[in-house]
């Protein structure tokens, strides 16, 4: 298969799929890195994974320009509005190229696919994952020993994850850390590993430093409520006019009316008390901040 965004697909067996992205955002190289890392590891020891597994490179030109997006979001056009009509828009071609990618990988058998979507965040700290809202993508998150944020994809309708999720893929966004530092690169590779172990792609016999990894993500979130419900979404139409106060970072509890950012020369206060999650600490981007609380209850 030839196609500029794919890195590399290793397997015969396209009974079960995994489909793994990294730099959907042209400023996060570490999925890129943690992937590179995985398929050297598969390559050295010629492992026959169950299955098949494709990795594939998100926006190719932000990517080389370290810019997040070219003209518009690559991971808010995932909808089939953008994908049916003639935008012109540079990453709006890109998401073209990989729907198709990904559509003749699956040829509509979404049941036997799985997304696994490497991000990275501007903030400091707090490790999290997002399954789309379908049960087999909640027991993936649940799986890993880190927080996961329930509602955050129904808030961002347009990524992958959810164009995915609501065709029933098992679908989930790992957010690895601050951008483009060793510590993120560490836990995307420790996703993809405990990610292709949870779906019997590699049997953990056979590289016995998995179980070592999800202590280590175990260990990281340990500080942190770890299942969460998403309760606010401060969405910004102009990111030019806004900017984080100093001191926020993922699961720092903030409380209600408490003075979080600057809009517009006005002050911006949290409507909820609970945890701040990614506060926007970079030059592009239209989600100014999320607050989570953490469900108390577990779903029947």
């Amino acid at each position: 298969m030839t196609n500029e965004h794919l890195l590399a697909e290793i397997g015969n067996d396209e009974s079960k799929i995994l489909l793994i992205i990294g730099g959907m955002h042209g400023n996060e190289h570490s999925g890129i890195e943690a992937m590179e890392r995985v398929i050297e590891k598969l390559k050295e020891k010629n492992y026959p994974v169950r299955g098949k597994i494709y990795f594939i490179i998100g926006n190719l030109e932000a990517l080389r320009r370290n810019e997040r997006f070219i003209d518009i979001d690559l991971n808010r056009v995932w909808s089939e509005s953008y994908l049916q009509n003639g935008d012109q828009h540079y990453d709006v071609k890109e998401l073209k190229e990989i729907h198709r990618l990904i559509e003749s990988i699956c040829k509509g058998k979404y049941d036997h696919c799985t997304l696994l979507d490497l991000h990275t965040f501007s903030a400091d700290s707090g490790i999290f994952c997002i399954p789309a809202e379908n049960e087999k993508s909640e027991e993936l998150a649940h799986y890993f020993g880190v927080p996961f944020i329930e509602k955050l994809a129904s808030a961002l309708p347009e990524t992958a994850l959810n164009y995915y999720g609501e065709k029933g893929m098992r679908s989930l966004v790992f957010e690895g850390g601050k951008h483009n530092t060793p510590e993120a690169t560490d836990n995307l590779e420790r996703a993809v590993w405990l990610t292709m172990a949870y779906l019997g792609f590699i049997d953990v016999k056979d590289f016995p430093f998995v179980k070592r990894m999800k202590k280590e993500l175990e260990e990281i979130s340990e500080p942190f409520p770890h299942r969460l419900e998403m309760v606010y979404h401060h969405q910004l139409k102009d990111f030019h006019h806004y900017k984080m106060n100093k001191g926020y970072y993922n699961f720092k509890k903030i409380t209600k009316g408490e003075d979080v950012a600057r809009q517009n020369n006005e002050p911006v206060r949290s409507p909820f008390g609970g945890f701040m999650l990614m506060p926007l600490y970079q030059k592009k981007g239209s989600d100014g901040f999320f607050i989570v609380q953490e469900r108390k209850t577990q779903k029947k």
